[in-house]
């Protein structure tokens, strides 16, 4: 594998995260899966109980935002949630979100240039774009302002080759896989992801979370790091 660890830059998501620091666990969640404000805070304590690093609501309706995000800081987990337009940009910003998760697949440009004006980083999430399309939003990212790029491929199987191809463009790299696989993983690390997104129901999120995040600190031991202390909360 082609050595693009000296490009890789370091994005600040509430910790130091790129080549030289450990993996961001993300918990994602279908917030159409939960009933309630209430369910929601209640796997936000759940998540944080596994010593992740994150949890993303996706679905998030505006009027539970307040609580979830104050409930979340004071749990010392950051929350994140895909913008869709310009006024959820406004919104988050206004909130403190530490960086903006965008599905550039549905997103413009636009968008991505709204997300990057407000100086925070901005997170990726990606399917089938091409190389062309890729490097275009990573420039217009960086030309905009945005204090980091990340880029986070959205897995349909074991295949790991796409971060080699995602790394070319000098940025975090990452992964978001429904099953989380300890070797799928584990291999993920070992070839330059550095976010590590599980995408889980909210039955089985202290399980599911608990088990990803023990095999990302072993993936990470793996690599000779034996001695940090990685998580935020």
């Amino acid at each position: 594998m082609a050595d693009f660890a000296s490009a890789m830059p370091t994005l600040d998501l509430g910790r130091p995260v790129g080549e030289n620091h450990p993996p961001f666990v993300i918990a994602a969640l279908d917030c159409t899966k939960v009933a309630s404000v209430e369910d929601a805070i209640v796997a936000i304590d759940h998540a944080a109980a596994t010593y992740c690093d994150a949890v993303k609501l996706t679905a998030l309706p505006w009027s539970w935002c307040v609580r979830v995000f104050n409930h979340a800081d004071s749990r010392g987990i950051k929350l994140l949630t895909q913008v869709t337009d310009e006024r959820s940009i406004e919104r988050l910003d206004w909130l403190g979100t530490s960086a903006f998760e965008i599905f550039f697949d549905w997103a413009d440009l636009d968008l991505v240039t709204c997300a990057a004006r407000t100086g925070k980083p901005l997170v990726l999430s990606v399917a089938n774009a091409t190389p062309a399309e890729l490097a275009e939003v990573v420039a217009l990212a960086r030309s905009e302002g945005a204090q980091g790029v990340a880029l986070v491929q959205r897995l349909l199987g074991g295949d790991l080759g796409c971060l080699d191809d995602l790394r070319k463009h000098n940025t975090v790299v990452g992964i978001s896989e429904r099953s989380s696989a300890p070797g799928v993983v584990r291999t993920a690390i070992g070839r330059g992801a550095r976010i590590v997104e599980t995408r889980v129901n909210p039955r089985q999120i202290k399980t599911d979370v608990a088990a990803v995040v023990r095999d990302c600190e072993l993936a990470w031991a793996m690599l000779g790091n034996t001695d940090d202390h990685w998580t935020t909360n």
